[in-house]
């Protein structure tokens, strides 16, 4: 899991059928300091994100097929949430 910023839609007019009526994201990875990381990927809409949100990115074998139901489906990364903001507290390493 990873958070990431949807920097856009993609579209096809031919696909995968686990792929119809589906919604397929660009997304960035972020750093933990919101930097754009990493080559961007696609990913399948789960949750309604829209462009320039930042959204939480799940993977893994099979999430894809117990989400959506769909037997085989070629579906690596999944956008799970939208991120209303994020918390977090530093602590130095002492030595």
């Amino acid at each position: 899991m990873y958070i990431a910023k949807v920097i856009g839609k993609v579209v096809s007019v031919l696909k995968h059928p686990a792929y119809q009526n589906r919604t397929l994201l660009l997304v960035q990875p972020l750093s933990v300091s919101s930097e754009l990381v990493r080559t961007p990927t696609i990913a399948v809409d789960y949750v309604g994100a829209g462009e320039g949100d930042t959204v939480i990115v799940g993977a893994g074998p099979g999430v894809a097929q117990e989400v959506f139901g769909i037997e085989d489906a070629p579906i690596r990364e999944l956008v799970m949430g939208i991120v209303d903001r994020v918390d977090m507290t530093l602590q130095e390493e002492q030595t």
